[in-house]
């Protein structure tokens, strides 16, 4: 058996509103589900990005069948880029937006990723697939 992608990944965010309203203007991510002041569920292309309210994650859900777990702090996410020519198109949309970039890495192969943070404080990047040899 082999994993072949990442159905969801988890942030966490106390202002619920905002992460929605960033990650929708910014990235283009669509809402699946909502439910006020706990949780937000973002389609991400065919994955799924949850943002839950620290307040009521499932570190504090007594009862819930699902195995509790939890971050404490930011958290990070990157999306993925398959060229320079879109880190240059994402770069041009960031500073479009009035969004500060936090840092622009080069690796060593060459690839970039371009930092910021989201409105509570998490770690977004955009990346190159070929800094991990993808794509």
């Amino acid at each position: 058996m082999r994993a072949e992608a990442i159905l969801e990944t988890c942030l966490y965010a106390d202002d619920l509103d905002a992460a929605e309203a960033f990650y929708g203007r910014v990235f283009g991510l669509t809402l699946v589900a909502r439910s006020p002041g706990q949780h937000v569920f973002l389609r991400c292309g065919p994955a799924m990005l949850l943002i839950f309210n620290p307040a009521f994650s499932s570190l504090q859900a007594p009862g819930s069948p699902i195995p509790r777990h939890g971050a404490i702090g930011p958290g990070h996410v990157c999306f993925r880029a398959d060229s320079a020519a879109e880190i240059d198109r994402w770069q041009a949309h960031f500073r479009a937006l009035g969004l500060a970039i936090e840092h622009e890495h080069h690796w060593p192969d060459g690839a970039r990723s371009l930092y910021l943070r989201d409105p509570a404080g998490n770690s977004v990047e955009v990346g190159e697939a070929r800094i991990w040899g993808l794509g």
